[in-house]
């Protein structure tokens, strides 16, 4: 397997491929959860966003505690129909989903400056144990004039033959003693959920803190974010040849 490294990533695209960008906070707090719930809804920017429970509400609190599968899993969804965008809240666990159409960097990163702040601010003895940041990009033949993964920069072979097609490959390295970004590449074939019609590649990448990582820094979290938005769009384009990036480029 290899790619090509060291490309300048564009300022914007004239169609992005992202399905789902999501930032995720796991914590512990002094909090109750109810509680926590009752103080980030009553947050003015998500007035009027629809309030519900999900799923693992009805599982009992000692069972979640006991599996690490569900401690981190959200009990709670603040939901905007119109902005396609979604709050999900547990006891130990904060994530922000942003759905397509994606509005850009600049309009992301206000509203996850605000939900960072927002905690921090409606918690007591906070302290952070993991970050996460990811886009889900879906490729298009109409749009982005990616065929199949032949057309990505990028190369599979078995046995000394490049593999043309039907690829599902994951991978993982360390960005720096805190941080490591997971790459997931997939033609459309191995993905199961709501992509567009006419995907042909999906790539996925999740930058995120190691296990040691601890903070109680508003600031250190701001900052990590910025960088592992960086870093993900590094990843992301390392994949696209110059021809692509060239051609998808807003002027």
């Amino acid at each position: 397997m290899t790619t090509t490294i060291g490309k300048r990533p564009p300022t914007r695209l004239k169609d992005d491929a992202i399905v789902e960008a999501i930032v995720e906070i796991r914590f512990d707090t002094s909090t109750i959860p109810e509680i926590l719930f009752g103080r980030l809804a009553d947050h003015a920017p998500w007035e009027g966003f629809e309030q519900r429970r999900l799923p693992a509400y009805e599982i009992p609190d000692p069972m979640r505690q006991v599996d690490p599968n569900l401690r981190y899993t959200p009990l709670f969804e603040l939901h905007d129909t119109v902005g396609h965008r979604s709050v999900r809240i547990g006891p130990h666990v904060l994530s922000y989903h942003q759905l397509a159409p994606y509005p850009g960097w600049v309009a992301f990163r206000p509203d996850l400056v605000r939900v960072i702040e927002r905690l921090f601010e409606k918690t007591e003895k906070l302290i952070v144990r993991r970050l996460g940041f990811r886009y889900i990009n879906a490729l298009r033949t109409d749009v982005h004039g990616i065929k199949s993964i032949l057309d990505l920069d990028f190369i599979v072979t078995a046995a000394g033959e490049r593999l043309p097609g039907n690829v599902n490959v994951n991978f993982t390295k360390a960005l720096s003693d805190d941080t490591q970004c997971t790459v997931r590449i997939a033609t459309a074939d191995f993905i199961q959920g709501s992509i567009p019609p006419t995907t042909t590649v999906v790539i996925d990448v999740d930058v995120f803190t190691k296990e040691s990582f601890r903070t109680k820094d508003v600031a250190n979290v701001k900052q990590w974010i910025e960088q592992a938005h960086t870093q993900e769009k590094e990843h992301f384009f390392r994949l696209l040849t110059n021809e692509t990036i060239d051609a998808l480029e807003e002027k």
